[in-house]
């Protein structure tokens, strides 16, 4: 009886026979807590409520940016209205995809509940009662064309 596993890539698991599948020897690490970006981001997310008002943090460009209660998100917000995993930021081309994931209290931007959305300069995400704001840099590194954090 051949030997079976998983293995899981992304969010599809997929079963590896180790008779017929070729299974790369090289072992990938788990990520644990907070990365940090590989090379400078092309977006950020600033906090506008709560202690934490003024912060930015930058969305990675190569993975998803989870945002949520637990300290292990890459963004954590101190709300307990916020689901421990309440959001993700996903880089997708030039653009980057807001995805609620289940959250109990949802997920809106700019005041209307969403599941799935891409990002536009400015927008306001809220998630329990914190308000961050989605910033794209322009070519020179500095903010998008356009003030930011405008009530």
């Amino acid at each position: 009886m051949p030997a079976r596993f998983l293995l899981q890539l992304g969010l599809m698991p997929m079963p590896i026979d180790d008779k017929n599948d070729f299974f790369p020897t090289q072992t990938i690490p788990k990520r644990r807590g907070a990365a940090k970006p590989d090379r400078p981001a092309k977006a950020y997310m600033a906090v506008l409520t709560g202690a934490k008002a003024g912060s930015q943090y930058p969305l990675l460009n190569d993975r998803q940016t989870v945002i949520g209660r637990s300290p292990g998100c890459e963004i954590h917000i101190d709300d307990p209205d916020a689901s421990r995993r309440h959001a993700a930021v996903q880089p997708f081309g030039n653009d980057y995809y807001l995805m609620d994931m289940g959250s109990t209290n949802g997920t809106l931007v700019n005041g209307k509940p969403v599941e799935k959305r891409i990002l536009k300069h400015g927008d306001k995400i809220t998630l329990g009662k914190q308000v961050l704001q989605f910033i794209i840099l322009g070519p020179d590194g500095g903010p998008y064309a356009g003030e930011l954090m405008k009530g």
